[in-house]
């Protein structure tokens, strides 16, 4: 399809949504075709039952409908027991992901969702399709990524928790009801460590004594690489975990595939490498991130309210969406949600715990976890470990490194002002290759950044001079026109003793 505008925003956005449009089509036409594949698998999985697949006719609808639902369609299933599941089918929206992803990502999930099934958490049972466990796999199969599993009870959670400021008017009962419910959940998770000392995500191992072993972590962003095998790990440390992130990061931006590739941001790959470089030392560094798990925990990769399942009196009663789940150290597992954090303060570096993080820290006291509190009060780092591979300018990197504690190299001596951090930073790695190839690519020099800092500062002192000079006619405004006031009160002053004089002298 030819854009009619390359540069057009607007152009951008119907292209996408006639994209998908196309796309949905073309898989509720897949379905269409192979629906008595689909139902032949569904007799398999239950013996002695018939169900049918319920596809959409109406594409619009179902879209509208279909966008909460993240990265995966979902079909009702009905068998003749009136037992009901759902048929889960990855979405294609970017291209289909190469089988190798495709195969582990539903391998892991199943699994991860089986475990937790078994450990009494109020999750769905899973099941592969039968063609799935064959090799080769048959080449009738839809070309479609799928599996099935039971349909939960309830509603999607709405309560919100992620606020830019402080939360307006809440129903605060109705927030510390949820944060109480998410407690309960967290400390199921608590309660069901698995026996294993990597971090990863886990698959079905038939040689494993446990029926299941760690392997590749699988998640979205740059935390792979571009060619097979694309995924990394598992890790024995989250120091490794974490450099490996960042490796990975520091390989896309030299390609200009990160970030700074939109062409509506304001970020320079030479930026994008530097601050990955200074979070490398950073991890580096950190003792915290060089200790070796005995035990690991499930950690949920997309932790909003809306993969919690409530019912009428917002009691949690299920938990969905565990695609990308991994296991990690407790510190991790149970440090607080970025979602439970204030967006203002913390993009201004502050580190200090947000309102909905105090209730959460009181609720663990309350239940008699104060190890899960303390995984709250201490989990910032982790929080703050997300962004690799999301730099952003506006955010404060101070609030990074003081994240990492009493962990930072001595000599970092990083100055406040983004444009000095650059030109220090350029000289710290002076003779690092990397950054020496990412500056040649781009047409930067430590020279070239020394003229943007002296520019800058320029530019600040005329911008002072401005704020000055508007101050200064604004206060002069002020003044004429309290100069004004006083004038036109003198005048009614005068003016009314003048009416009094006249009374007394007509008395």
């Amino acid at each position: 399809m030819s854009r009619p505008d390359p540069g057009g925003i607007l152009a951008d956005h119907i292209l996408a949504s006639l994209d998908l449009v196309e796309q949905v089509t073309r898989v509720l036409n897949l379905l269409k075709d192979n629906k008595q594949w689909f139902e032949n698998e569904l007799k398999i999985l239950r013996p002695g039952y018939t169900a049918s697949i319920t596809i959409p006719e109406d594409v619009e609808a179902f879209i509208q409908v279909d966008q909460l639902s993240g990265f995966n369609h979902h079909f009702r299933v009905k068998f003749n027991d009136q037992v009901e599941w759902l048929l889960r089918v990855r979405k294609h929206e970017w291209g289909r992901a190469p089988p190798e992803i495709a195969r582990q990502s539903i391998e892991s999930e199943v699994t991860v969702l089986n475990i937790l099934k078994q450990n009494g958490l109020p999750v769905p049972e899973a099941f592969f399709p039968p063609s799935f466990t064959k090799s080769p796999l048959d080449p009738n199969s839809p070309p479609l990524d799928y599996f099935y599993y039971e349909k939960l009870r309830g509603k999607a959670c709405t309560q919100q928790v992620l606020y830019w400021d402080e939360p307006p008017d809440r129903n605060e009962e109705q927030v510390d009801q949820f944060i109480e419910e998410y407690a309960k959940v967290q400390i199921q998770l608590s309660n069901n460590s698995l026996p294993l000392n990597k971090i990863g995500c886990v698959y079905p191992s038939s040689r494993d004594p446990h029926g299941y072993a760690v392997g590749p972590i699988q998640t979205g962003g740059c935390f792979m690489r571009p060619l097979s095998p694309y995924l990394l790990g598992p890790f024995a440390t989250q120091k490794e975990r974490y450099l490996a992130h960042i490796d990975a990061a520091l390989h896309y931006i030299t390609h200009n595939a990160l970030q700074a590739s939109n062409r509506l941001s304001n970020i320079t790959p030479v930026d994008e490498y530097l601050w990955h470089l200074e979070l490398r030392e950073l991890v580096c560094a950190s003792k915290q991130l060089d200790e070796v798990p005995d035990q690991v925990f499930f950690k949920h990769a997309d932790e909003k309210s809306d993969r919690f399942m409530v019912d009428d009196e917002q009691k949690i009663i299920g938990i969905l969406d565990w695609e990308w789940a991994y296991v990690t150290t407790k510190a991790e597992a149970f440090a607080a949600p970025d979602d439970f954090s204030l967006r203002r303060v913390y993009l201004e570096g502050l580190n200090t715990m947000s309102y909905d993080e105090k209730k959460l820290i009181a609720c663990y006291e309350r239940l008699q976890r104060p190890d899960l509190a303390d995984c709250v009060r201490n989990g910032r780092l982790y929080t703050r470990l997300t962004r690799i591979g999301l730099y952003d300018p506006g955010w404060e990197k101070s609030g990074f490194r003081e994240a990492f504690g009493n962990d930072v190299p001595s000599d970092f001596n990083l100055p406040a002002e983004h444009v000095e951090w650059r030109v220090y930073m350029m000289k710290r790695y002076k003779d690092h290759e990397g950054l020496q190839a990412v500056m040649q690519k781009f047409g930067w020099t430590l020279a070239r950044a020394e003229e943007e800092t002296i520019k800058w500062y320029q530019e600040q002192e005329e911008k002072g001079q401005k704020e000055s000079v508007v101050k200064t006619k604004l206060d002069s405004e002020d003044m004429a026109k309290d100069s004004a006031r006083g004038q036109d009160q003198e005048e009614a002053a005068d003016q009314l003793q003048q009416k009094a004089a006249q009374r007394g002298e007509s008395e």
